[in-house]
């Protein structure tokens, strides 16, 4: 029989030997206190036997019932397990919880300085959990075993035996001449020569000499120092490597890499889920802080003159846009703009029914019109010009119209007699234009002055709801307007002019003056005659 049967033999045996249900044969936990934060977490037990154990993560340090034991960072590989931890001992309880923690071991991934910290929480729980002592020893194929009964270190054995179900795999290929150590740790010298394969299970083998053949670590650490050499490979399977200038003559496999791949992608979950709650509490620190802030900020009581007095000017500047738009329009197409003035201040009701019927029909016509040019070949050239610029015409037509209105609302403005329309001036069609705007915008304005006050701010809403009413029916009554005189082009009425109007007449008081003096003439030549 082979060494490793023999060891698989006796290790079986072994487990015969405990007591039937030994594998949950663990501490029965009292109590748990589990919390956690954006900088750490703690772990406390208490057990049936009054025996207390306390691990704490706490601003970047470890502490095992109050002993510094490592060091860590938050979203790290070590930050990263502990929370894992955190998470799991919350939904457990008694029997459950002691199996999860008893069961945890060191992430293979975690470097020198991070792992070191692992062991300790890992011995820790172990020494905390097991309520039994077994030991084994390994020598030249003698393995002796002792049982304690002291509840210091326990399940040993019973992880040795689910790490040696590793063994099949991890010795497929190679000879029969091994050595195995359990729960030992192995140095091979500097200077020295082991020939044959070394099989160390949950145990650590440093190699400072040289190995002349393959090296199979389960369950522990494989560190080859400088000048350290094995020529054959280094097969792992839930261990970690360290590589100080060593050499790995057949390189180094991991016989668990699939499940290394699957833990990875959890641990690269799990700190992307911390990172997101520490940047969310943080956020939400924040906005607590600027929210108090706000609260008992000295500008606080002036905040809503600043708002009013913000929507007054922002709506003078709209209006100063408009105005210079309009201004343009007068300018280059002042014909245009009387005709549609006049059409919409004769027949607003027609021009207001045309301006609801063209504004519906406004997306269904723009639809068709590019179908109809897309289906046929030759227009499609003008369907790429329809698409963008029939919206752009539309926007123009409508402000064409709010123009047009506003100028009327201007002259009823300058005719009437309120106080604040003086500087209206009818014979100068800019001012017109400018208090018209004014006028239309009124409502906006006076909501957000009469909204400095707190009190009235159903009276400032009815005034936005008035407001928009009246925007939304003049740029009706102007859209409609364009529509019937096409944009000005074809008057549906003629300007009044007063100017022109008054000179008119006076031209025919003059010509009838001019005719009654002929006459008078004449007459008077006849009766001489």
């Amino acid at each position: 029989m082979s060494q490793l049967r023999r060891v698989v033999s006796i290790l079986g045996f072994a487990a015969l030997l405990l007591p039937i249900g030994a594998q949950a044969q663990l501490r029965e936990i009292i109590t748990k206190n589990v919390s956690a934060s954006s900088s750490g977490g703690t772990l406390v037990l208490e057990f049936a036997d009054q025996e207390r154990l306390e691990i704490q993560f706490d601003r970047g340090s470890v502490y095992v019932d109050g002993d510094l034991v490592g060091s860590y960072m938050v979203g790290d590989d070590l930050d990263v397990a502990w929370r894992a931890i955190l998470s799991d001992a919350m939904m457990l309880e008694n029997g459950a919880l002691a199996e999860m923690l008893a069961d945890w071991t060191v992430p293979a991934a975690l470097a020198a300085e991070l792992a070191d910290a692992a062991q300790e929480i890992d011995r820790a729980l172990e020494a905390a959990l097991d309520d039994i002592e077994i030991e084994f020893s390994v020598d030249d194929g003698s393995v002796s075993l002792s049982i304690g009964d002291e509840s210091t270190v326990a399940r040993l054995v019973l992880r040795s035996l689910s790490r040696l179900g590793f063994l099949q795999d991890a010795l497929a290929g190679l000879g029969d001449d091994f050595r195995v150590h359990v729960d030992e740790d192995v140095v091979i010298a500097e200077g020295s020569v082991f020939e044959g394969t070394l099989v160390v299970v949950e145990g650590s083998l440093r190699i400072e000499g040289r190995v002349e053949g393959d090296v199979v670590v389960v369950g522990g650490s494989l560190d080859i120092r400088e000048g350290g050499v094995i020529t054959g490979e280094a097969r792992i399977a839930d261990s970690r490597v360290v590589r100080n200038s060593g050499e790995v003559g057949g390189g180094v496999v991991d016989l668990l890499e699939n499940d290394r791949d699957f833990e990875r992608e959890v641990r690269d979950r799990v700190r992307d889920e911390v990172r997101d709650e520490v940047r969310r509490d943080l956020r939400n620190e924040i906005w607590n802080v600027t929210r108090i802030d706000d609260s008992f900020s000295i500008m606080s009581p002036f905040r809503p003159v600043i708002r009013g007095v913000g929507g007054v000017l922002e709506k003078l500047l709209a209006i100063f846009v408009l105005g210079l738009i309009g201004a343009g329009f007068l300018v280059f197409a002042g014909d245009n703009v009387d005709a549609i003035s006049e059409t919409a201040r004769r027949a607003p009701g027609r021009a207001a029914a045309v301006g609801f019927a063209g504004t519906f029909l406004l997306i269904p016509v723009w639809i068709l019109g590019a179908v109809a040019l897309v289906v046929s070949i030759i227009g499609i050239p003008v369907a790429i010009a329809w698409i963008p610029l029939f919206p752009l015409a539309a926007i123009l037509a409508s402000v064409l119209g709010y123009v047009a209105v506003a100028r009327n609302t201007g002259e009823w403005l300058a005719d009437s007699s309120f106080p604040w329309t003086g500087w209206i001036r009818k014979s100068n069609p800019v001012f017109t234009l400018f208090g018209g705007l004014l006028g239309l915008s009124l409502a906006f304005i006076a909501a957000n002055v009469i909204s400095i006050a707190p009190f009235l701010g159903v009276l400032s809403g009815l005034l936005v709801v008035v407001g928009v009413i009246v925007t939304f029916v003049a740029m009706q009554i102007g859209f409609g307007a364009v529509l019937l005189t096409r944009a000005g082009r074809k008057p549906e009425y003629r300007r009044y002019d007063p100017d022109a109007a008054w000179e008119a007449a006076m031209n025919v008081d003059v010509d009838e003056d001019i005719d009654t003096s002929e006459s008078a003439s004449n007459g008077g030549v006849e009766d001489d005659a």
